[in-house]
């Protein structure tokens, strides 16, 4: 099927006359010329001696898609004609959107076009961002590899392969059967208190309480959490950030800030208060206590610490925060 295309061009042609005679008619052709008045022909809206008229070419159904050439002229009250003048133009499908219907992906070698693994693409659209899921064969060697991909459009045409490098190790079947935690020092792993795990719920995770310690209220209020499978083998210390506290703890945090953070080398305690600074203690994500001051500095030279992730315990007259620090 091919597309009618309507041109419109302005036409600005001085007739040169031995008398002044106004413009009356438009004729146009493409390609070939079938002779003087013999094309299509249109009247001039205005007639007069130096015209700039509006035309719209009607391109037949049959001309063949790509560039051709337009020639026009005009003819005088006279029926003297003009020189002719031409155009060059490209006749084109007809405007669909062109919307991504399919992608496919590989592993290491392309099998060419069409051939790969395919992904559907939902919902179709010319712009997409598409997540899928890669099934890696049982036959992969473990390493390292490439992951390429790519999407079609309705039309056929195929974009650029893109890649992604992945590797591929072994993930034995393993279960979670415990969940220690602890808010003081690190003592190891297996030192402290450990809930056995049962059957999760139906989201995957399981809820149990973490009761503080006995006595009075005066321990960190950073919570350590890891837990160990059924190889024995243990995760990742992760520290939660926050742990709901009094409301004097609370308005401690408010009123006082830490900066910079992320820090380089020294750190500065302010406040809007006139707070009684007490005692600065800094734990690393293992609960290991590397650093503590009494006396009464805004500003803590750090420069000694390592990268990472570090928790300031701030102790006042009026209560304590704590706050999560990170060291550049």
């Amino acid at each position: 099927m091919r597309r009618i295309i309507f041109t419109a061009f302005l036409l600005v042609i001085t007739l040169c006359i031995r008398a002044q005679s106004n413009a009356t008619q438009v004729e146009y052709f493409l390609d070939t010329d079938n002779g003087f008045g013999l094309n299509t022909v249109l009247n001039i809206t205005s007639p007069d001696t130096d015209i700039t008229e509006l035309v719209t070419a009607n391109i037949p159904v049959g001309t063949s898609l790509g560039y051709h050439k337009l020639y026009m002229r005009v003819k005088d009250a006279d029926g003297n004609w003009s020189q002719t003048v031409r155009k060059h133009i490209e006749v084109v499908p007809p405007f669909a959107q062109n919307n991504i219907v399919i992608g496919e992906y590989f592993i290491d070698q392309d099998p060419q076009f069409g051939t790969a693994t395919s992904f559907t693409i939902n919902p179709e659209q010319e712009d997409i961002e598409q997540a899928f899921a890669a099934q890696i064969a049982a036959s992969a060697t473990l390493g390292y590899h490439k992951l390429y991909g790519r999407v079609k459009d309705s039309r056929g045409s195929w974009s650029h392969t893109f890649r992604k490098n992945i590797e591929v190790y072994l993930n034995p079947i393993t279960n979670v059967v415990e969940i220690e935690y602890f808010f003081d020092n690190d003592l190891g792993f297996g030192t402290k208190s450990i809930e056995t795990i049962g059957t999760p719920q139906a989201d995957g995770t399981w809820t149990f309480n973490v009761p503080y310690p006995a006595g009075s209220y005066d321990f960190n209020d950073v919570l350590f959490v890891r837990a160990k499978d059924s190889n024995n083998n243990w995760s990742i210390t992760t520290v939660l950030d926050e742990v709901a506290s009094l409301s004097t703890d609370n308005q401690i945090f408010k009123l006082t800030s830490v900066y910079p953070n992320p820090f380089d080398e020294t750190l500065y305690i302010a406040s809007n208060q006139q707070l009684d600074i007490q005692n600065i203690e800094i734990y690393n994500t293992l609960g290991k206590k590397v650093y503590e001051q009494t006396l009464k500095h805004d500003n803590l030279n750090l420069g000694f610490l390592p990268q990472g992730v570090y928790f300031l315990n701030l102790l006042t007259q009026s209560g304590k925060a704590t706050y999560k620090i990170v060291k550049r």
